[in-house]
């Protein structure tokens, strides 16, 4: 049995709109449990506003949620049940060619493995029209969950990695931290950072509201996974950037390793993060904890390379 969703059906499936819906036109295969996907890549996207404005590269995170849309729907096709189909983990996330207004991208999923607990996960690959280039893959794990998941956090405690901060530290803002990044709205997804360029871990923050186009475009409404991911994957970059010796820089993301989604981080709450990242010349990997007060929200490690900015 096969099934096309258009664009105006994949919001009514996935829950998510513009600027996050990132497929155009997705066709699911029932009995082969696979899917295949298009998503045309346009300059009038609204992230290119913000994302390396004057060099556009489609966000690999927005990538990421690209092949979780296309999982997410064939999920809900084979496994139709009660409760939210929401993404678990990420494992060999890995972008492999630069995603260009004007390139066309074909996004292919099939089951992977189905695991203990209702856990499923799929293998996705994004590849460009034309080409055999493959722009990203990624092994991503659902599981449904139910809505007291989406619950607020306990509003107690605070990030364990709080505690470390000296007595004298230096919060920058999001003027000052843009100084050392590229990134800037909607793309921009941090608020507060911590010693700049003192050293190779950094402690910042996100303030989530619903008033972001990025949160409101998910339903429940929230700062989904692959945007904390991002935001941490900023944080580092404004820590490293911000060093002497990588003046005239910019960071991209290479991998991410493994990511691990514990729960959604919701309006009216602030997002902390620890980026600890360990540069090897032009490369690097860095690993980040998130939380929301005490309670952890989610953790990743990545693969950075740094580029000059000409």
């Amino acid at each position: 049995m096969q099934k096309t969703y258009s664009y105006e059906e994949l919001p009514v499936i996935l829950k998510v709109k513009s600027p996050v819906l990132m497929l155009d036109r997705l066709s699911v295969d029932i009995d082969a449990k696979s899917a295949v996907g298009s998503k045309m890549v346009s300059m009038n996207e609204v992230v290119f506003q913000g994302h390396f404005p004057g060099q556009p590269v489609l966000p690999g995170v927005l990538q990421v949620a690209m092949m979780d849309q296309a999982a997410r729907a064939l999920h809900e096709a084979c496994f139709p049940g009660e409760g939210v189909v929401t993404v678990i983990a990420l494992r060999k996330v890995k972008f492999r060619t630069p995603v260009l207004p004007g390139m066309a991208l074909k996004v292919v999923c099939e089951l992977a493995q189905e695991t203990e607990g209702g856990k499923v996960e799929y293998s996705i690959k994004a590849v460009v029209e034309g080409t055999e280039d493959v722009a990203s893959s990624a092994y991503i794990t659902l599981e449904r969950k139910s809505a007291e998941w989406f619950a607020p956090a306990p509003a107690t405690g605070t990030a364990p990695f709080m505690a470390e901060l000296p007595v004298d530290s230096v919060l920058s803002g999001p003027v000052a931290i843009m100084e050392h990044i590229p990134h800037r709205f909607p793309f921009m997804l941090l608020d507060g950072a911590y010693d700049l360029g003192k050293s190779n871990t950094i402690i910042g923050f996100k303030n989530v509201t619903g008033n972001d186009p990025l949160v409101n475009a998910v339903s429940p409404c929230r700062f989904d996974y692959c945007l904390q991911i991002e935001a941490g994957a900023q944080l580092g970059c404004a820590g490293m950037l911000s060093q002497p010796a990588n003046k005239g820089m910019l960071g991209f993301f290479m991998s991410i390793d493994t990511a691990e989604i514990i729960r959604p981080v919701l309006p009216g709450e602030r997002l902390s993060m620890k980026i600890t990242y360990e540069p090897h010349g032009k490369f690097g990997v860095a690993s980040g904890e998130f939380y929301v007060g005490g309670v952890k929200v989610c953790a990743a490690t990545i693969k950075f390379a740094l580029v000059p900015r000409s």
